[in-house]
């Protein structure tokens, strides 16, 4: 009887061809080191083909660039992420409140609350801000925008606006400083020269900064008339900063946000307004005034 030679039951698979222009880390580290003229045009052409396969893309190197710069900053001078919970921030607020307006604060049949949980929530960065009541839809909200904060006068849109003003002073990365909207027109005014004026632009145009009554200030007057926040809007929309900016509902139109928005294009023109959406998260403060 014949013996048969068992199949295998498998094939071994085939050699892979190596290409020999393709050359790995451990040779191309050492190629590099040899000098340029002790080199063969192989060699060359192994390097180059190395070197294009394992060409960093631009958001590598924008990486390792902020690396380095990370690695060459000495730990105190490096910023680290302000963090705080909503519970501990609402605490802070409270203290703070009482202590700038010498008056507890005070929920009002419920609207106070309201009015400051999407605050509480945006500067704490809880995710609940996206649900709140108050917070309108007509604008994307978003962490990294701004605050427009509507609402009719007297309300407490300012004295909320200054006491986080007052919990986030000296802290890199999330302080901001605030003028009002007829404080920022006498600045320009008393402006004499380039150099104060280029001292203005570098306040008013720059940083996170906080701009209260805005639509209420009048025409400023420096060497002609100027409709100023039309010019200071433009240039924070065009250095992409964040603003925060209080104002009152159109006179006439109380609790309507849309006819509050548009003002802002008869003040300031289209351009303005459409910018508007894209620069704020926009907040309603419901109620009427506190003041007695």
């Amino acid at each position: 009887m014949e013996n048969k030679t068992p199949e295998l039951e498998y094939q071994l698979p085939a050699l892979q061809t190596i290409d020999n222009t393709t050359i790995g880390l451990n040779r191309y580290q050492f190629l590099k080191r040899l000098s340029f003229e002790d080199l063969t045009q192989e060699e060359i052409s192994q390097i180059k083909i190395y070197e294009e396969l394992h060409e960093p893309s631009e958001e590598q190197i924008e990486n390792q660039k902020k690396f380095v710069r990370r690695m060459l900053t000495p730990e105190s001078e490096k910023e680290t992420e302000f963090k705080i919970t909503a519970k501990r921030l609402y605490d802070s607020f409270k203290q703070k409140f009482t202590e700038i307006t010498a008056r507890p604060f005070i929920k009002i049949e419920g609207i106070t609350i309201k009015n400051l949980e999407p605050l509480i929530y945006y500067f704490s960065k809880d995710e609940r801000f996206f649900e709140c009541e108050n917070l309108s839809k007509l604008s994307d909200p978003s962490f990294d925008k701004g605050l427009l904060v509507i609402g009719n006068f007297g309300n407490g849109k300012t004295s909320t606006i200054i006491t986080f003003e007052r919990i986030f002073q000296n802290i890199k990365g999330i302080s901001f400083k605030g003028y009002t909207a007829n404080e920022v027109v006498g600045m320009f005014e008393k402006c004499g020269d380039d150099i104060s004026k280029k001292e203005f632009e570098r306040k008013v145009n720059f940083g996170t900064r906080y701009f209260d009554d805005v639509k209420t200030e009048r025409i400023a007057s420096n060497f002609g008339k100027v409709n100023l926040f039309k010019d200071i809007l433009e240039s924070r929309y065009n250095n992409k900063v964040k603003t925060f900016v209080t104002c009152n509902f159109k006179e006439g139109f109380e609790g309507d946000i849309e006819a509050a928005l548009n003002e802002f294009g008869e003040k300031y023109g289209g351009r303005v307004h459409d910018r508007l959406f894209e620069m704020f998260n926009i907040i309603e403060f419901k109620g009427k005034s506190f003041r007695k």
